[in-house]
């Protein structure tokens, strides 16, 4: 599973001077394309992005390769997101996030000094922001939110969150950071650069989304012990729950809570954001955002190391990861579930961007 990192931990237990409120986000061209991440293996340093044209259906395997002489991404490409015509490659074991030009994928620079970086967003042309793990493994220690000078591609400064950040969300002036390996949402105000409040949810949040009336769902796997020792025995200490609240009033909230049986994951939303996503016990359900219950019935009976709809017309793109020590392949669904085609890619595809 994915690197040194996420499922096995859960068992185990940037400002600058510019006023944001007057920055403007320069927006992306119209394009078909589709940027396919894929982790790479572990210590490997073969992490790659490739890009699939879904009018075409041309694939380029490892665009960052072929655009910069053969050059490597680095070990373990996290995710990636996308401010105007600059694509932001989050590159978690080699500790940097590896900026390139849209769409050709030259690089145009690298953001360094961030220890274990795992998730981007941006607010504006100037301003980006990343979360980050610290300590070594088994021992983790209070994350981090770097804030970024999208300009400079530096860390303007640092704010100390929870634990093993994850999935961070943007809204309304302030940025949302999960802490997977506590049970808070740490807030920080976009302005100040400073924490404003912390948000008590169910165990382990890792991704979060905003639906059409304003509200925040965090996805929380719950938390899961194994015995250091042969046959390393599981055992539950908390169950996986989707937590539904208002930012006005964080502490009013909605739990739909999860059997044992496993732990949700990838949480996702639909362009109309009124439909949600999320994977549990090998398969991808679907709810609405008004629902008053869980869904009994999977939407794609399958397992999924990266789930992503696109917003131009709701195509459904699934990685598969065989092992992550071959390569993967993704699989396009129409909205309905309805499997379209597939094409193979790099190891460990995890995630999809639309450009």
């Amino acid at each position: 599973m994915k690197k040194q990192v996420m499922p096995f931990l859960t068992a185990l237990a940037l400002l600058t001077a510019c006023d944001p409120d007057k920055e403007k986000e320069t927006p992306a061209p119209e394009t078909n394309g589709v940027f396919v991440l894929s982790e790479g293996q572990f210590g490997a340093g073969d992490g790659a992005v490739s890009i699939f044209d879904k009018d075409t259906k041309a694939l380029t395997v490892d665009a960052f390769g072929s655009a910069n002489g053969g050059a490597k991404l680095g070990d373990v490409v996290q995710s990636m997101g996308v401010q105007g015509t600059r694509g932001y490659i989050v590159v978690n074991a080699s500790n940097k996030i590896e900026v390139v030009d849209l769409p050709g994928f030259k690089t145009a620079g690298t953001i360094s000094g961030i220890e274990q970086p795992r998730y981007f967003t941006s607010t504006s042309a100037t301003r980006g922001y990343v979360t980050g793990w610290k300590g070594p493994f088994t021992n983790y220690l209070p994350g981090t939110l770097s804030i970024l000078n999208l300009t400079t591609n530096t860390v303007s400064s640092t704010v100390t969150v929870g634990r093993n950040p994850e999935q961070l969300l943007a809204l309304g002036g302030k940025i949302y950071v999960p802490n997977s390996l506590d049970n808070t949402v740490t807030v920080v105000d976009e302005a100040s650069g400073a924490v404003s409040s912390t948000i008590t949810v169910s165990d382990g949040p890792r991704s979060m989304v905003a639906d059409k009336d304003g509200n925040i769902w965090v996805l929380c796997s719950g938390f899961v012990t194994f015995l250091n020792v042969p046959p390393f025995t599981a055992t539950r200490v908390s169950n996986g729950a989707l937590i539904r609240f208002n930012p006005g009033s964080p502490a009013t909230q909605t739990k739909l809570a999860f059997p044992s049986t496993g732990s949700p994951s990838q949480l996702r939303i639909n362009p109309a954001k009124d439909q949600l996503f999320y994977s549990f016990g090998g398969a991808e359900y679907r709810l609405p955002t008004t629902a008053t219950a869980l869904p009994t019935a999977p939407f794609i009976r399958r397992s999924f190391t990266g789930f992503a709809i696109d917003p131009r017309d709701n195509t459904v793109y699934g990685g598969i990861s065989p092992s992550f020590s071959s390569n993967g392949r993704f699989i396009r669904y129409q909205p309905s579930g309805v499997a379209i085609d597939s094409f193979t890619v790099k190891v460990g595809p995890n995630g999809f961007v639309f450009y």
